[in-house]
């Protein structure tokens, strides 16, 4: 489909950071209108707030250039972590062996 111009430049909101990125939606003749315009009465007041808050984070994003993050990123593993399952894996070898000694002995 994209070559033939279908979906180039789309970006999946899911795959940036707050799932959120600014981009066109609309066509160019709908763009920049309002369509709603929460009151400060009730939940509208919550969700301005929201609205509010979502304008400025994309409005820091597009400072920043946003970047998708990463989707297979690597796990993150404590220092050390490594040597422990080790150790544990050893001792476990090593009972395992005795175990198998005492089996083969009776």
């Amino acid at each position: 489909m994209k070559h033939h111009g279908i979906g180039v430049g789309y970006k999946y909101p899911h795959d940036f950071e707050g799932a959120d990125v600014e981009q066109r939606y609309l066509p160019e003749a709908l763009d920049g209108k309002r369509y709603y315009l929460p009151t400060d009465q009730g939940y509208e007041s919550t969700i301005s707030e929201r609205l509010a808050r979502r304008a400025a984070a994309r409005a820091a994003a597009s400072e920043q250039g946003s970047t998708p993050r990463n989707p297979f990123p690597s796990p993150e593993v404590p220092r050390g972590a490594g040597e422990k399952v080790l150790r544990t894996r050893e001792e476990s070898r090593k009972k395992l062996a005795e175990t198998e000694k005492k089996d083969a002995a009776s």
